[in-house]
């Protein structure tokens, strides 16, 4: 090769793909009319891969409509189905009360109480995520970030817990490097957040079993564990735990249901707050969930 002229081709992004060339194994000055014809041809080559790259991201995006409103449909039906009929049974549970209030005795009154108290919770929660998720989907919400205690937040949602713990005796413990640890973030969304942690370590705990939360500082940031000793998760379970699946619709240990929906949302509003989260478990174990803020 003795002489050359040639153009760089680049991919939609500007890298550098190849190169269009003119050889000749002579001495050659090639004229105005070459360049001009090599330059055309080379804006040819990259027009035509423009196109190649947006008719991928075209069936990409496709893709991902497809299967969004394929969850959505599932997550409407199923969620629909659940409230429906949770909302049913405790309409006839009222009635059947109602009914034969004259003939209960205060244990088995107690009893049915309590049932009904827990599908009340269960109600509530599902109802809590849809509508969480909804306005976050629709709306397509971003994180309104303050500073806040998140150990005021965590007490209240134990609050709210407190009869589920009380039902299956469980112990929690709480290890706070201090009472009023100011984080930035969405109250709202880690709040949620939480919810659905927390509930989960009670629904997939044992009688008898243990909650551990607590907080630690590290560095600039700080740490949130919340780890219980329930029925724990296979590895399988664990990598698509915060993926939309018919499969994490598992029963708690009392029967308690659950919609699937719950740590879908949860992922998507840590993400929004730069929150990471690193879950560890094991089955017959129990579960860790470390939150970095």
């Amino acid at each position: 090769m003795i002489s050359y002229l040639g153009y760089p081709i680049n991919w939609p992004d500007g890298k550098v793909f190849g190169t269009v060339c003119l050889l000749d194994n002579k001495e050659n000055s090639y004229n105005e009319n070459f360049k001009k014809l090599l330059y055309l041809t080379k804006t040819h080559i990259e027009s035509d891969l423009q196109l190649i790259r947006s008719k991928q991201e075209l069936e990409e995006l496709y893709s991902n409509l497809q299967e969004n409103s394929s969850i959505r449909s599932r997550f409407l039906s199923l969620i629909s189905h659940d409230v429906r009929g949770g909302i049913g049974t405790l309409n006839e549970f009222l009635k059947l009360i109602i009914t034969k209030f004259e003939t209960y005795d205060s244990k088995k009154l107690q009893k049915d109480l309590i049932s009904l108290n827990q599908m009340t919770d269960s109600a509530y929660e599902t109802l809590e995520n849809l509508l969480s998720w909804s306005k976050n989907d629709l709306l397509h919400l971003e994180p309104n970030k303050e500073h806040f205690n998140i150990v005021d937040v965590i007490e209240n949602l134990m609050s709210f817990f407190k009869l589920s713990v009380k039902m299956k005796n469980i112990e929690v413990q709480k290890n706070y490097y201090d009472t009023n640890v100011k984080v930035f973030a969405d109250a709202n969304m880690i709040r949620t957040s939480l919810r659905n942690i927390i509930s989960n370590a009670i629904k997939y705990n044992k009688t008898n079993g243990k909650i551990t939360i607590e907080l630690k500082k590290k560095g600039n940031q700080t740490c949130l564990i919340i780890e219980d000793t329930g029925i724990g998760m296979e590895n399988l379970t664990l990598t698509k735990l915060f993926s939309y699946s018919e499969s994490h619709q598992l029963e708690g240990t009392l029967g308690e249901s659950s919609s699937g929906i719950g740590l879908f949302l949860t992922r998507d509003f840590l993400e929004k707050n730069d929150i990471t989260v690193d879950v560890h478990s094991e089955i017959d174990k129990g579960t860790k969930f470390i939150l970095t803020i």
